[in-house]
């Protein structure tokens, strides 16, 4: 157990809110590690511009299969 970062450079479709955009899957990845129990401490999207995946109330909604979005 300790400190560690995860990059990941992609290219492929996001913010066309869809379930398997990337924006969407990242954001449900920093979800399921701070369900996890896991200490996010920064977790960012950068496209045109950036995006907090920590911060909930202000980043785009998540579209899952199990949601009916």
């Amino acid at each position: 157990m300790g400190n560690c970062i995860v990059s990941v450079h992609v290219t492929g479709c996001h913010h066309n809110q869809l379930e398997y955009d990337i924006d969407q899957m990242a954001a449900a990845f920093v979800d399921d590690l701070l369900r996890k129990g896991h200490n996010v401490t920064a977790a960012y999207l950068t496209t045109g511009g950036e995006y907090d995946l920590t911060n909930r109330a202000a980043r785009f909604p998540l579209k899952t299969a199990g949601a009916g979005a």
